[in-house]
């Protein structure tokens, strides 16, 4: 299934009541191949979802979908968290062990992001009685340098990973890998490294990509090798967007100026704005 088809029914699905559960059912039974590619895929939110919009909260639902997958391709027990608010979006478990998990999606049209964008103390809050907490989103959405998200993620030992991390786990993994240390990695680095390293980026992924390399007994190539298909995708994806907003630039130059304003009004919510003043100001005087 090609991304269009993907995103064709995210519009069919936003229109029932029982989205979720047609977006789950459609994927309750991906299978490994497909999972690792719709893994590189499903971290860019595409364009074409308005703002706030079902389709947009499906999307994300679906990210959670999919590392429910992931997990159960590893070998643990796995299921979405349906019940919205104080609750992470997938928990998982092992006979050894219980983790919570969190799937972040992010459109490339997106300026810079920041520490609430990765809610990292949130999912240690949600943490509860499990004995570990993850989070996955695409490898270029994470800070390049110096940022308080890896001190976060270190000290609350909450673990990041990528998409492409994700990917590389599911494909080289067989029933005798123990990765349990993935999910440990921020105790090992508060242990070994200084006050003023935490918070370097550089080092922090070295010691991720380390650590999957050595406990799945690989070579760095393979590792760099799902890296570099990435990034190549994730070029793709970002001229799909791109081909997206060059077609809204024609589709406006043809507007006729009325109509022009109306949509502008209407993105501004100008109307909207006026009408809830009036509403402030007809206030009787009474409580």
């Amino acid at each position: 299934m090609n991304r269009q088809k993907i995103i064709d029914l995210f519009f069919l699905f936003s229109k029932e009541k029982t989205s979720f559960e047609l977006l789950e059912s459609q994927f309750a039974s991906v299978d490994k191949q497909t999972l690792l590619a719709l893994l590189l895929e499903c971290g860019v939110m595409p364009e074409v979802f308005a703002h706030d919009s079902t389709e947009e909260k499906l999307w994300a639902k679906y990210s959670d979908v999919l590392l429910s997958k992931s997990f159960e391709f590893l070998g643990l027990k796995s299921q979405v968290i349906r019940v919205r608010g104080n609750s992470a979006d997938v928990f998982a478990e092992s006979p050894n062990y219980k983790i919570v998990g969190d799937a972040k999606t992010f459109r490339l049209s997106r300026t810079a992001k920041n520490q609430k964008d990765f809610k990292i103390e949130v999912l240690d809050s949600w943490r509860r009685s499990s004995d570990y907490a993850m989070l996955v989103g695409p490898l270029n959405q994470f800070p390049g340098k110096s940022s308080a998200i890896y001190r976060q993620a270190i000290t609350k030992n909450v673990t990041l990973i990528s998409y492409a991390h994700l990917h590389f786990m599911i494909k080289f993994h067989t029933a005798k890998i123990d990765f349990e240390e993935v999910w440990k990695i921020g105790k090992s680095l508060e242990q070994q490294r200084s006050q003023n390293e935490l918070e370097s980026a550089g080092m922090y992924w070295h010691e991720i990509d380390a650590t999957i390399i050595r406990i799945f007994q690989r070579k760095n190539q393979d590792l760099e090798e799902i890296k570099k298909f990435d990034r190549h995708h994730t070029k793709e994806l970002g001229n799909e967007g791109i081909r997206y907003w060059e077609h809204k630039i024609e589709e406006y130059k043809k507007l006729s100026k009325e109509e022009a304003v109306r949509r502008l009004l209407k993105a501004e919510k100008i109307e909207a704005k006026i009408e809830q003043i009036k509403k402030a100001i007809a206030w009787g005087g009474t409580q």
